[in-house]
């Protein structure tokens, strides 16, 4: 049997724009790693691709605990109604079990 962390996966869509503002606020708020990623898609905003004019969206992940997940979502709940963007938290089973424990 693997011995995992049970964990959340917070995932952020936002503009580009946003991506150091949103890394601050994970940071400050406990996530101690992340993964940023470019990502082209359509949604409630129309569609959104990296091009000439257009720096298209990010998507941030990280991995928490749930005490820092809640904190995080509830803080995002709030920059939501500011800021152009969606975010959502999956449970996970992660590994090494130590960084997340």
């Amino acid at each position: 049997m693997v011995d995992t962390a049970r964990a959340r996966l917070i995932t952020i869509i936002a503009t580009a724009e946003l991506q150091d503002r949103l890394l601050g606020d994970l940071k400050r708020l406990g996530a101690d790693g992340y993964t940023v990623s470019k990502v082209d898609g359509r949604g409630h905003a129309g569609e959104r691709k990296r091009g000439m004019f257009d720096i298209g969206n990010v998507r941030i992940e990280t991995i928490v605990g749930h005490g820092k997940a809640e904190a995080i979502l509830a803080h995002l709940a709030v920059e939501a109604e500011k800021f152009e963007f969606i975010a959502f938290s999956q449970e996970v089973e992660a590994v090494p079990r130590k960084h997340f424990v």
